[in-house]
């Protein structure tokens, strides 16, 4: 997988995160035609969320698109700057 595969991927997974935590939107928003052609790949899904009366629109991970995103990262080790960060 490309590097701008990867970027809006993480993107995407970030978003996850963040709402997890923050409560906040777990869609990513991008006008990049490589979001369209990931949907047809199967690796984000376009989605609708109301907020306040209001619909946003935009991307979210599916499965596959989670598990690309997380196998990526396998084979990194930690940094000694991420050391004693949580």
């Amino acid at each position: 997988m490309d590097k701008k595969r990867l970027k809006l991927l993480e993107r995407a997974y970030e978003a996850e995160v963040n709402a997890a935590f923050n409560h906040g939107l777990h869609i990513i928003q991008t006008k990049a035609a490589l979001a369209e052609v990931m949907v047809e790949e199967g690796y984000l899904a376009k989605c609708q969320v109301k907020v306040s009366g209001v619909t946003i629109e935009g991307y979210e991970l599916t499965h596959l698109g989670r598990m690309t995103y997380c196998m990526s990262c396998e084979g990194e080790e930690p940094s000694p700057s991420d050391e004693g960060q949580s």
